[in-house]
């Protein structure tokens, strides 16, 4: 069992429930997925290529009507496999938001002139729930094309923590990516492995979760190939990784289960 003391000035604070959403195509080279850069100025992880996503909203999980799948079928698809249970709603909903909101995709829509994408997305930022511009605009929240990949809750320890749920999804067919100029700045298709060798060399910044994540992407050759594995999953636990300390009692790295001292820091996993 981990040691119940946190260390000396470390905060203690719950992590918030989030959503992010791996956008698949395939390119010349396999596999792509869409990352975007948050702004130099963007209170968590500023700098940083990630992928679209961000936290989840209380109105999220009052979208069940406007949803292409019943809320039931979430809870066994999603909730079940990701154990979020009957909050799987809210963070698929979520996913999908923060998708549309961060690069302007909305995800599983059957064509790119199926709504004027820029109004809905202005009026967006413009505090309007997801679901109203659904119901205005005659469209549906594609839940259906989310398949849960991987769940991180951020270390014991840090200012900002997150219970995130990643979902894998294709690229919807004609529609172009954009950033949305205030939280991100840049966006890129990235196979996974030049992402990493680009990291490498300092010209690619990525966090911690998303470095692992990145990785993760590299035995598939295609988005095919990568949602029929996501699709397969029975069990997605959250990952808890745990900090390490410096001499300073200040955090100076990150182990994950099963690494050679995970066990005897502390943590929440």
């Amino acid at each position: 069992m981990a040691p119940s003391n946190a260390p000396f000035g470390l905060p203690v604070v719950p992590a918030r429930p989030a959503a992010t959403t791996l956008v698949l195509r395939d390119g010349a080279a396999g596999l792509e997925v869409l990352m975007v850069r948050r702004s130099l100025q963007a209170s968590f992880m500023p700098g940083a290529y990630v992928f679209p996503g961000g936290a989840v909203d209380a109105a999220d999980a009052l979208a069940a009507p406007l949803c292409d799948e019943p809320a039931a079928a979430l809870a066994a698809r999603i909730g079940r496999v990701a154990q979020v249970g009957e909050q799987a709603l809210a963070f698929a909903v979520g996913g999908l938001r923060e998708c549309f909101e961060e690069c302007g995709l909305w995800l599983g829509a059957a064509s790119a002139g199926a709504a004027d994408w820029p109004a809905l997305r202005a009026r967006l930022h413009g505090g309007e729930p997801l679901q109203g511009l659904a119901a205005a605009a005659g469209l549906r929240l594609h839940t259906s094309v989310l398949q849960p990949f991987s769940h991180w809750v951020t270390p014991l320890g840090l200012p900002k923590r997150f219970d995130t749920l990643f979902f894998v999804a294709l690229a919807p067919p004609g529609q172009v990516p954009e950033v949305d100029a205030g939280e991100t700045t840049t966006l890129a298709w990235v196979n996974p492995a030049q992402a990493l060798d680009d990291r490498r060399r300092g010209e690619f910044p990525m966090e911690f979760a998303t470095v692992s994540t990145v990785r993760q992407l590299l035995p598939f050759g295609s988005a095919a190939a990568l949602l029929a594995h996501a699709a397969g999953l029975s069990s997605l636990p959250p990952l808890h990784p745990r900090l390490t300390l410096g001499a300073d009692g200040r955090p100076s790295g990150v182990l994950l289960p099963g690494q050679p001292g995970y066990d005897d820091l502390w943590g929440d996993g």
